[in-house]
Protein backbone atom coordinates (compact mmCIF):
# COMPACT_ATOMS: atom_id res chain seq x y z
CA UNK A 1 0.00 0.00 0.00
CA UNK A 2 1.48 3.18 -0.97
CA UNK A 3 2.16 6.32 1.49
CA UNK A 4 0.04 8.87 1.62
CA UNK A 5 3.13 11.06 1.54
CA UNK A 6 4.16 9.64 -1.88
CA UNK A 7 1.83 12.14 -3.47
CA UNK A 8 2.65 14.69 -2.37
CA UNK A 9 4.79 17.12 -4.69
CA UNK A 10 6.79 20.16 -4.07
CA UNK A 11 5.13 23.12 -5.03
CA UNK A 12 5.77 24.87 -8.47
CA UNK A 13 5.13 28.54 -10.24
CA UNK A 14 2.06 28.01 -12.69
CA UNK A 15 4.37 30.73 -15.57
CA UNK A 16 7.55 29.07 -15.04
CA UNK A 17 7.50 25.93 -13.84
CA UNK A 18 9.93 26.62 -11.16
CA UNK A 19 10.45 25.40 -8.04
CA UNK A 20 9.08 27.77 -5.40
CA UNK A 21 10.90 29.17 -2.11
CA UNK A 22 8.47 28.48 0.97
CA UNK A 23 6.01 31.58 1.38
CA UNK A 24 7.58 34.32 4.25
CA UNK A 25 6.57 36.91 6.10
CA UNK A 26 6.75 39.99 4.06
CA UNK A 27 7.88 43.60 5.42
CA UNK A 28 5.46 45.88 4.47
CA UNK A 29 2.79 48.11 5.84
CA UNK A 30 -0.34 46.22 4.78
CA UNK A 31 0.84 43.10 4.43
CA UNK A 32 -0.72 40.30 6.24
CA UNK A 33 -0.32 37.26 4.57
CA UNK A 34 3.37 35.36 3.77
CA UNK A 35 4.76 35.58 0.10
CA UNK A 36 7.15 35.66 -1.92
CA UNK A 37 8.82 36.36 -5.34
CA UNK A 38 9.54 33.54 -8.00
CA UNK A 39 12.63 34.04 -10.30
CA UNK A 40 10.20 34.82 -13.29
CA UNK A 41 8.90 38.03 -11.32
CA UNK A 42 5.65 36.43 -10.39
CA UNK A 43 4.66 37.48 -6.95
CA UNK A 44 3.11 35.12 -5.07
CA UNK A 45 0.82 34.76 -1.09
CA UNK A 46 -0.55 32.47 0.69
CA UNK A 47 -3.83 31.63 2.12
CA UNK A 48 -3.52 29.51 4.50
CA UNK A 49 -7.12 28.82 5.59
CA UNK A 50 -8.26 28.79 1.71
CA UNK A 51 -11.20 31.83 2.50
CA UNK A 52 -9.11 35.03 2.33
CA UNK A 53 -8.98 34.39 -1.48
CA UNK A 54 -9.90 38.06 -2.18
CA UNK A 55 -7.60 39.90 0.36
CA UNK A 56 -4.60 37.54 -0.45
CA UNK A 57 -4.75 38.18 -4.46
CA UNK A 58 -5.35 41.76 -3.42
CA UNK A 59 -1.93 41.55 -1.42
CA UNK A 60 -0.26 39.82 -4.70
CA UNK A 61 -1.35 42.49 -7.13
CA UNK A 62 -0.23 45.28 -4.45
CA UNK A 63 2.97 43.25 -4.26
CA UNK A 64 3.86 43.52 -7.84
CA UNK A 65 3.17 46.79 -8.18
CA UNK A 66 6.27 47.68 -5.26
CA UNK A 67 3.53 48.42 -2.47
CA UNK A 68 1.74 51.17 -4.62
CA UNK A 69 -1.93 50.75 -3.84
CA UNK A 70 -3.35 53.89 -6.48
CA UNK A 71 -1.30 51.85 -9.22
CA UNK A 72 -2.45 47.92 -8.19
CA UNK A 73 -6.40 49.50 -7.80
CA UNK A 74 -5.76 50.11 -11.84
CA UNK A 75 -4.65 47.32 -13.21
CA UNK A 76 -6.78 44.49 -14.92
CA UNK A 77 -6.51 41.34 -14.45
CA UNK A 78 -5.52 39.73 -18.30
CA UNK A 79 -5.04 42.89 -19.75
CA UNK A 80 -2.43 44.44 -17.12
CA UNK A 81 -1.05 41.01 -14.78
CA UNK A 82 -1.31 37.36 -15.41
CA UNK A 83 -2.93 35.34 -12.04
CA UNK A 84 -2.78 31.96 -11.11
CA UNK A 85 -3.32 29.97 -7.78
CA UNK A 86 -1.59 26.58 -6.98
CA UNK A 87 -4.59 24.90 -4.33
CA UNK A 88 -4.00 22.14 -1.75
CA UNK A 89 -0.76 23.10 -0.28
CA UNK A 90 0.83 22.83 3.15
CA UNK A 91 2.95 25.02 4.59
CA UNK A 92 3.70 22.90 7.25
CA UNK A 93 5.43 20.58 5.13
CA UNK A 94 5.97 22.66 1.84
CA UNK A 95 4.03 20.67 -0.23
CA UNK A 96 0.88 20.07 -2.64
CA UNK A 97 -1.28 17.42 -2.40
CA UNK A 98 -2.81 15.09 0.60
CA UNK A 99 -5.95 16.73 2.69
CA UNK A 100 -4.22 20.11 2.37
CA UNK A 101 -6.50 23.13 2.16
CA UNK A 102 -3.88 26.32 1.76
CA UNK A 103 -4.23 27.89 -1.33
CA UNK A 104 -0.74 29.87 -3.08
CA UNK A 105 -1.72 33.05 -5.31
CA UNK A 106 0.37 34.13 -8.35
CA UNK A 107 0.30 37.89 -9.96
CA UNK A 108 2.65 38.22 -12.89
CA UNK A 109 2.95 41.93 -14.63
CA UNK A 110 2.47 41.80 -18.26
CA UNK A 111 4.94 44.26 -19.80
CA UNK A 112 3.75 47.46 -20.62
CA UNK A 113 2.73 48.50 -24.31
CA UNK A 114 5.54 49.82 -26.22
CA UNK A 115 5.09 52.93 -26.96
CA UNK A 116 5.50 55.03 -30.60
CA UNK A 117 8.87 56.61 -30.89
CA UNK A 118 8.48 60.04 -31.36
CA UNK A 119 9.40 61.53 -34.82
CA UNK A 120 10.66 64.45 -33.08
CA UNK A 121 8.57 67.12 -34.54
CA UNK A 122 6.04 68.96 -32.67
CA UNK A 123 2.49 69.45 -33.77
CA UNK A 124 1.54 73.33 -34.41
CA UNK A 125 4.64 74.54 -35.04
CA UNK A 126 4.78 76.86 -37.63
Amino acid sequence: MLDPSDRLKPPFCPFCRQRLEPPVELDGLWFEFDGGVCSCGAHYTLDPTARNGGAVLLQAVVQACGGDWDRAITLSPGTDYEEGFLAGYNALNHRVGGNAFGTIYFVRLKAPAEQPESTGQQQGAN
